[in-house]
């Protein structure tokens, strides 16, 4: 996945801007106060984030930002699946801030809520912004990295720990419910069982009432309904004198001047067809009047039958509620008398279960366990060569005690859940002297963000949102930029990363150069983005070295691109996240 486009209107300093990115490392550079950091606020405020009225351009109605991504990942394509929004090989995020009023957020055009918008833009882009990543600081994304380092000897523990862990809570389930059934009270037992004898032998269908009502009024009237019938029988076509027999001697009578008039001969033919119908009517009310039968046996049955359900229907509201509290006491019943014989081996079953899952999770700790050494080496050697030289990095794996929870071997039962029983905390000692702190609590900002892409460099997402670093060059300089500027251009290799910088040495790393210019208009400042190749991008690495273009400068600038793209860039260690 990756952003291809960030569209910005009246925005600040920006008035109308199309920033395209290609995939890899690319970097946006520019004067101090040119507008650089506004873009990234533009894509947060895109993905989700907060965006005063107060940004909105002075004159405008409304300022409108869209992120727009390729290739979403199968996670994001199932959440907007979720959201009935149709699948696409492109999403857009937007949102449009008025200077007065609420601000509307969209994907793909669907107008959804803030925290939806948010939602899926957590999915697509990872933003670290003055050495912070929310998703760096969450527990449950550092366990998900020591995870991915493990590979696929971490899955496979994993995927065991998963179905033992569904197989436990699935017997454990078995046993709580027989046990709520053996503890049914005795009265509410009784009840349960007087219930089932009472309307189980009525055996009562679902509008078994109304059917019968209708066959009881037909019954009552069955002699009337038959002399009906043969009353019309007779009417339209039984002798000489019914309808049909009158009507067809009618058209007798004038069948010999159909040729001299055309409209005789026309209701000559009208009175014809009637007189078929007439005596196909006869024949139906005939045969319809022998179907009926007087069965006052059968009229006595289903007054006894009504009176029944009647009584239901008064006891228990109506004859539906009856069959529903008839099932639930069924259902009690049976519960009772078979489950409560069942509960010893349900719980020999449970406990089987049990003791499986704590193996299946102490298997999963002891894989992390020696996971969490090696990502400790790996990330602290990263750490080390961006100019954190005292630096160490530790992950720290604890548990929970529960008395429900499993027991791993040593007696002890401990809180166990899909992932297993760790809680992981990465931690981050900076220097020689510090103690490693969790990283919501002791690391400087600047110290956050070369953590962030130590890790990027060492572990690498099979759905890696898009990094982007807003001022990842604070505190340092020279060969240490250099540095960093390499490990975004090998994490660049794996997914595409964006990085505001002042630094020539990261600049000169990347495979994509966009410039933000700002310059004074009549309406106010105005805010544009270019790239940069070639000859410019010699210029502009120039005066991020020293702020003029001379000679010396634009030399040094060319060597320093031609050491980036000559860079070794190798992704030696490198595990992927599944």
């Amino acid at each position: 996945m990756a952003l291809r486009e960030l569209r910005v209107s009246n925005l600040a300093v920006i008035d109308e801007a199309r920033l395209s990115f290609d995939e890899g490392f690319t970097v946006l550079t520019g004067e101090t106060g040119s507008g650089k950091s506004m873009c990234v606020n533009a894509l947060r405020a895109a993905l989700g984030g907060r965006l005063e009225p107060e940004t909105v351009r002075v004159g405008a109605a409304a300022a409108r930002v869209a992120a727009v991504f390729d290739n979403p990942s199968p996670r994001l394509r199932a959440r907007r699946a979720e959201l009935g929004i149709p699948d696409d090989d492109l999403i857009t995020l937007s949102r449009e801030v008025p200077a007065t009023g609420r601000a509307t957020c969209r994907i793909d055009g669907a107008l959804v809520s803030q925290s939806v918008l948010r939602e899926l833009g957590d999915l697509c882009v990872d933003v670290t912004a003055q050495g912070t990543s929310h998703r760096m600081l969450r527990r449950g994304w550092q366990r998900e990295v020591l995870d991915a380092f493990s590979g696929v000897e971490g899955a496979t523990v994993r995927a065991a720990n998963a179905g033992a862990f569904q197989a436990w809570r699935a017997a454990a389930d078995a046993e709580a419910a027989a046990r709520r059934a053996a503890s049914t009270s005795a009265v509410e037992l009784r009840r349960a069982r007087d219930l089932v004898e009472d309307l189980g032998p009525i055996r009562m269908r679902p509008g078994e009432d109304a059917e019968l009502q209708v066959e009881r009024l037909r019954l009552r009237h069955a002699a009337r309904i038959a002399e009906c019938a043969l009353s019309l029988a007779e009417a339209s076509g039984g002798d000489d004198q019914s309808a049909a027999d009158r009507l067809a001697a009618a058209i007798g009578v004038g069948a010999d001047l159909a040729a001299v008039d055309s409209g005789l001969s026309t209701l000559l033919e009208e009175a014809d067809a009637l007189v078929d119908r007439l005596r196909e009517l006869a024949m139906d009310a005939r045969r319809h009047a022998g179907e009926i039968t007087v069965d006052e046996a059968r009229l006595t049955a289903i007054e006894e039958r009504l009176d029944v359900l009647t009584r239901v229907t008064r006891r228990h509201g109506s004859l539906e509620a009856a069959r529903i509290e008839l099932d639930r006491a069924a259902g009690l019943v049976a519960s009772v008398d078979g489950e409560a014989g069942a509960i010893g081996s349900l719980e020999v079953a449970a406990e089987a279960r049990r003791a499986e899952a704590g193996a299946a999770a102490a298997a999963l700790s002891a894989v992390r366990a020696e996971a969490a050494r090696r990502l400790e080496r790996a990330v602290t050697a990263e750490l080390r060569s961006l100019e954190l030289p005292h630096a160490r990095f530790r992950v720290v794996l604890t548990r929970s005690l529960e008395v429900d929870g499993v027991d791993t071997g040593d007696g002890t039962p401990v809180r166990c859940g899909p992932s297993g029983i760790d809680e992981v905390d990465f931690r981050l000692a900076p220097n020689r002297d510090s103690v490693p702190m969790p990283l919501d609590e002791g690391p400087s900002g600047g110290e956050l963000g070369r953590l962030a892409l130590a890790l990027s460099a060492v572990v690498s997402e099979d759905e890696a949102p898009v990094l982007v670093l807003d001022e990842v060059d604070t505190g340092i300089g020279g060969e240490t930029a250099a540095r960093v500027g390499d490990v975004l251009a090998r994490i660049g290799r794996t997914r595409q990363v964006i990085a505001i910088t002042h630094r020539p040495e990261i600049a000169a790393r990347a495979a994509s150069h966009l410039t933000i210019t700002k310059r004074d208009r009549p309406g106010g400042p105005e805010a544009t983005a270019t790239a940069v190749t070639g000859g410019e991008r010699v210029r502009e690495i120039a005066r991020l070295m020293s702020g003029r273009t001379t000679e010396a400068a634009l030399r040094r600038a060319a060597e320093l691109l031609e050491e980036g793209a000559s860079g070794d860039r190798g992704t030696p260690g490198v595990r992927t996240m599944q």
